[in-house]
């Protein structure tokens, strides 16, 4: 029931983001879903450095920096299916004593302002190293619905999707 419920979250909250116009912003107003560039607010910057933090926090296995940044009833949906906050946690220390020589890179962002303390995130993040030795480079969009609880931001929802190779032409 808790993956329906927070996959309905997701639905709704990208139906809203991509209905809205114009949002006022904690520190200024702009038209919803413009590119967040140097200029955007604070909020936005807030928001896209802690969205990094998470990126290299899941790569690494820092559980502390994941256990901070994902809200306790965090709901995350990607290729590997629907994950708690427990499970993201569990799966990046797993999966970190694969990896070396990673590096983890986030773009193309987008954010959307639904109130003062909710926002939803668009982002492609490219992660390149070594699995068990092996070269890998794993690149994906996101939807991330990010809220302020007792005063600090945290994802609550996430849906990753991977972005396909094109075959060489």
């Amino acid at each position: 029931m808790r993956h329906i419920l927070a996959l309905a979250v997701l639905a709704m909250a990208a139906s809203l983001a991509i209905g809205q116009t114009t949002e006022k912003k904690p520190d200024q107003a702009k038209p919803a879903g413009e590119k967040v560039a140097a200029s955007s607010s604070s909020a936005d910057q807030d928001l896209i450095k802690l969205d990094k933090e998470w990126g290299e926090a899941g790569l690494h296995g820092d559980t502390a920096a994941l256990e901070r940044i994902l809200a306790d009833d965090f709901m995350g949906s990607g290729p590997t299916g629907v994950m708690t906050k427990a499970q993201s946690v569990a799966q990046a220390k797993s999966d970190s004593a694969n990896i070396t020589d990673a590096t983890y890179i986030a773009d193309e962002y987008t954010v959307r302002w639904l109130d003062k303390d909710t926002a939803i995130m668009f982002h492609r993040a490219v992660e390149k190293g070594k699995n068990k030795g092996a070269d890998y480079t794993d690149q994906h969009r996101s939807i991330h619905v990010w809220k302020k609880v007792n005063g600090r931001w945290q994802v609550v929802a996430s849906q990753a999707l991977p972005i396909t190779q094109q075959p060489a032409q």
